[in-house]
């Protein structure tokens, strides 16, 4: 039979449908950046012959390693290549006796999955300063990237097709690649040297449980009663065909369809991210990480008002309700904080914010930190961590006293004030009220509490509105990387241990 196969195949050389075909899976391509030292990229996709070998070689100047083989079984084979420390460019060739199939211009580099809903899907050419970002992103042709077709499916899907193919940046499809993650990459690209790779799988107004496997309903069953149909439909189709990529990371900018639904939300997230390290380590033959770094917006402001507004609950579900990453229910995460980030003319809605080059060199920050090890790097802003009480103020420490506090105005802090002498503040019976900033230190501030009058002052609360403030006006930064201090809410004064837990 092999050797019929091989006969069919050399009198049909360029038809890929035949009787006997060697296929790489469709996530492949000329062009594409696979996964660097020390990891090992892995290849998989289909054969005809029950139990032939599959050869893999790579070639070109600087490429390590021998040939790797696997054997076909049920129709489908999966190998590691050898680890490369060079980036490039390679030829991939395998073989077997089913054919031949090789990819050209391949570069080893960090390979990063971008995902969410729509402003992760955003495209490039509506950022802003578009034009000269376009220009500019040219001369970055060791990005790579590739974005998956809008598809969803009721069961898991084996393949899925690409909307992009991978490619370097050019002029015919830079401008609809996801902005968060291109800009991602090219600031990452300046501090690394060597190629990122792109895997884009995004859809608009998707909330999470589309993207969730079936373990994290389970894992959260106490607080589906009211979640939308939908279930798992983009993870069986855009995740699951991925799950055997060996990635370095992923990058995740999602919660606006969740808003109203914080409770669930901190479950579903932090299982979720559970879930796809354990998924993508299984599938990957153990060379994605089951601990690969995970980062993700901070909802950004929204509409131009004053309302609380779901915004606020939702960016505290976002951290599992810890106000900071990575922490104990999200280890190796980084968040790019966003409240700050206001478009209030944008053309594609408030929603929809332009300024996704802060975000990008917000992540990055949190991704040479957490993902890369550069300790040194300043990936956050201000944290509270201690409170005292006096007469008619509140004190804040910010960072164990180590904070180097900018303030931008007075206000964006209120008290929770109740009648009873409890030391938990019940949203139902007590009232929020404004706290002026009346004085800060180099890590403290004060706030008047005054308003409370003869109530007693049981919980805080900073910038707890869908849009606290205008474009970088809220009012606490780090004094040195120019950070937003966090979103942040206590219902008792007891602040959460800090996010010196790194996890």
């Amino acid at each position: 039979m092999a050797s019929a196969c091989v006969l069919i195949f050399l009198l049909a050389a360029f038809f890929h449908q035949g009787d006997c075909v060697l296929k790489l899976a469709t996530n492949f391509g000329d062009h594409m950046v696979l996964q660097r030292a020390p990891q090992q990229a892995v290849l998989w996709g289909t054969a005809d012959t029950e139990g032939d070998t599959i050869t893999a070689k790579i070639t070109g100047q600087g490429s390590q390693g021998t040939p790797t083989t696997a054997k076909v079984s049920h129709g489908k084979w999966k190998l590691e290549l050898p680890a490369q420390t060079g980036k490039g460019p390679f030829t991939v060739d395998v073989s077997s006796s089913d054919g031949h199939v090789m990819l050209h211009d391949v570069l080893f580099g960090d390979v990063w999955l971008c995902s969410g809903q729509s402003n992760m899907y955003f495209g490039f050419s509506s950022v802003i300063n578009a034009t000269a970002e376009l220009h500019h992103a040219l001369q970055f042709p060791d990005i790579r990237f590739t974005r998956a077709k809008r598809v969803q499916s009721a069961t898991p899907q084996d393949t899925m097709a690409f909307d992009i193919p991978w490619t370097g940046p050019n002029s015919r499809y830079i401008g609809s690649s996801s902005a968060v993650c291109w800009l991602f990459a090219e600031y990452l690209h300046e501090k690394l040297k060597y190629p990122i790779g792109l895997v884009e799988s995004s859809w608009g107004g998707t909330p999470v449980e589309a993207w969730s496997p079936p373990q994290v309903f389970t894992a959260c069953a106490q607080h589906n009663k009211r979640a939308p149909n939908g279930h798992g439909v983009l993870y069986n189709a855009m995740i699951h065909p991925l799950l055997s990529t060996t990635l370095y990371g992923a990058l995740w900018y999602q919660g606006e369809s969740n808003s109203g639904r914080a409770e669930q939300y901190g479950c579903q997230i932090s299982n979720m991210v559970k879930q796809w390290r354990t998924q993508f380590h299984q599938q990957s033959l153990h060379q994605t990480s089951n601990s690969f770094p995970f980062g993700y917006v901070q909802l950004a402001g929204n509409a131009n008002t004053s309302l609380v507004g779901a915004f606020p609950g939702e960016r505290w579900a976002q951290t599992a309700n810890y106000g900071y990453n990575p922490n104990p229910a999200m280890p190796k995460t980084f968040m790019a904080v966003a409240m700050d980030l206001p478009d209030y003319n944008s053309p594609r809605g408030t929603i929809h914010p332009r300024y996704k080059q802060d975000v990008a060199q917000r992540l990055v920050l949190g991704a040479l930190n957490v993902a890369y090890g550069q300790k040194d790097v300043v990936f956050q802003g201000p944290f509270p961590s201690a409170f005292m009480e006096g007469q008619h103020t509140l004190e804040i420490q910010y960072d164990h006293g180590h904070a180097k506090l900018t303030v931008r105005n007075n206000k964006g802090f209120e008290v929770c004030c109740s009648v009873s002498n409890m030391t938990h503040c019940d949203d139902r019976h007590d009232a929020w009220v404004a706290a002026l900033l009346t004085k800060h230190q180099t890590s403290l501030v004060t706030l008047g509490t005054s308003r409370c009058g003869t109530r007693h002052v049981v919980g805080v609360r900073y910038e707890w509105r869908t849009s606290p403030c205008d474009f970088k006006q809220c009012s606490l930064y780090d004094s040195a990387s120019g950070l937003p201090a966090p979103p942040y809410i206590s219902h008792d004064l007891k602040p959460n241990q800090g996010p010196e837990i790194i996890g």
